[in-house]
């Protein structure tokens, strides 16, 4: 297998090796683990000289902050257009840790955005008018037996030109070339979500503990991005590597369509990675909603601060996210604003939905009942609403891939914010009938609606 290995020498003095007390929450950090497996407080602070550079990587992608370390990926195409080139390689840097006796937590931001996909239909099927494919993974990979790019594949078999559909791949036959793992590197493909996956011994797949993200599908005419924050654990014992890469290398899906960038560990300012040129990003239309990020273990799913402002989704237009489909949503807003408004799906359902709110008792109350492909403004801003008595006939499964949609809601919200949209999915029995029936009239809720899309 090819090792491929260049070290960073850059001029920064740095002071020798330390661990440190505190950390920036903002950059990629390296915190020992203690033996019940806690944090323990100390922090390791690599030097410049101890990054390595994925093949593809420029000197400087790795720059030092307050702190820490942010990698960017592909900075040469960071706002590109769908119809963008992009050199077939992984990007990124990797180090190996020092010996730990319990292991390392390695934290980060991801601020990632990419036109392509990492999805062969078997998790999701693509919006209307998108094509599939292992195209291009980010990942962050701890591992004790090599860097990510010495770990995967070379060749190039099924590269050169992305075709609308793709098939599960399968492993090489005996006359291939190529040397390494090849796609899917997971099991549980990231298309369009943040994936953990903890390798138990599969050789299938990449080695170690991975967080990756990766698009659903791609020439559709928006690109799709992700800002949130990650983990990884990292084994105790010696020879212990991390990578933060951006791969649009590995077979057998590869070439040089549909760009990708980002950044790991950013510095707290979003704007630092551009949006792609000439493209509609997530939340813009019911066929580009915004998807959720992770699930929370009392069955909220969670979605990536959404900056709203004047004239973006959310404030002039509908936002639109999408959850799970069961009986009934309820959707929570954080980060200062407020559901000012929603607009209803066209799924079939014929006696419409039932919006209600709490009251002053901490009661649900029925403020409205609307017709499918209709709006409702709340009297007053909420941060907090249900939509119940959604027909459980209408059978809306994301596991089917016949028909993948589930329930988009579209949202407006009273003012401009970094939102932090919330939705819990309900089943028949966490739905009880409302304490009290009120009027459209009454003054205990307004907001925009959220409009998120099943993924699974």
């Amino acid at each position: 297998m090819q090792k491929q290995t260049r070290r960073l020498a850059w001029s920064p003095v740095l002071l020798a090796c330390s661990l440190l007390i505190t950390s920036n929450s903002h950059a990629i950090s390296f915190e020992r683990l203690a033996a019940d497996g806690s944090g323990s407080g100390s922090f390791y602070m690599p030097l410049a000289s101890d990054w390595v550079f994925a093949p593809d990587a420029v000197a400087s992608s790795v720059q030092p902050t307050s702190g820490g370390w942010q990698i960017d990926l592909d900075p040469s195409s960071f706002g590109a257009a769908e119809s963008g080139s992009q050199t077939s390689g992984i990007y990124g840097a990797g180090l190996v840790l020092p010996t730990s006796d319990f292991g390392w937590r390695v934290s980060f931001d991801a601020n990632l955005r990419t036109w392509d996909s990492y999805n062969d239909g078997s998790v999701v099927q693509p919006n209307p008018g998108g094509n599939l494919g292992h195209w291009d993974l980010f990942a962050v990979n701890a591992n004790n037996a090599n860097f990510y790019w010495n770990l995967v594949g070379t060749g190039n078999v099924g590269g050169g030109v992305e075709v609308p559909t793709v098939t599960p791949t399968a492993l090489p036959s005996s006359g291939s070339s190529i040397n390494g793992l090849i796609d899917p590197l997971l099991p549980n493909q990231p298309a369009g979500s943040v994936v953990n996956y903890s390798n138990s011994g599969n050789s299938a797949y990449l080695p170690g503990n991975t967080w990756a993200w990766g698009g659903r599908d791609y020439a559709a005419g928006y690109f799709e991005s992700v800002r949130t924050s990650g983990s990884v654990l990292v084994a105790s014992g010696s020879t212990q590597h991390i990578s933060f890469v951006l791969d649009t290398r590995t077979p057998a899906s590869n070439d040089s369509n549909y760009p990708s960038w980002g950044r790991f560990g950013v510095t707290g300012a979003t704007e630092d990675v551009p949006d792609g040129a000439n493209g509609q990003g997530p939340g813009g239309s019911v066929a580009n909603p915004v998807l959720p990020i992770g699930q929370s273990p009392d069955g909220v799913f969670e979605f990536a601060p959404i900056v709203v402002t004047e004239g973006s989704p959310g404030m002039t237009g509908f936002l639109f996210i999408d959850p799970e489909v069961a009986v009934g949503y309820e959707y929570t807003l954080g980060g200062g604003s407020k559901y000012k408004e929603i607009l209803l799906p066209t799924l079939g359902d014929k006696d419409g939905y039932i919006i209600e709110v709490k009251n002053e008792q901490g009661e649900w109350v029925q403020v409205a009942v609307v017709a499918e492909g209709g709006s409702y403004e709340f009297t007053d801003g909420v941060t907090t609403f249900r939509l119940v008595d959604v027909s459980p006939d209408l059978g809306l499964n994301p596991a089917n891939p016949a028909n993948p949609a589930a329930f988009i809601l579209g949202v407006k919200v009273d003012s401009p914010s970094t939102a932090s949209f919330g939705i819990k999915v309900l089943t028949a029995s966490a739905v009880p009938e409302p304490a009290t029936y009120l009027l459209m009239g009454a003054g205990l809720l307004a907001l925009a609606g959220v409009h998120r899309r099943r993924r699974c």
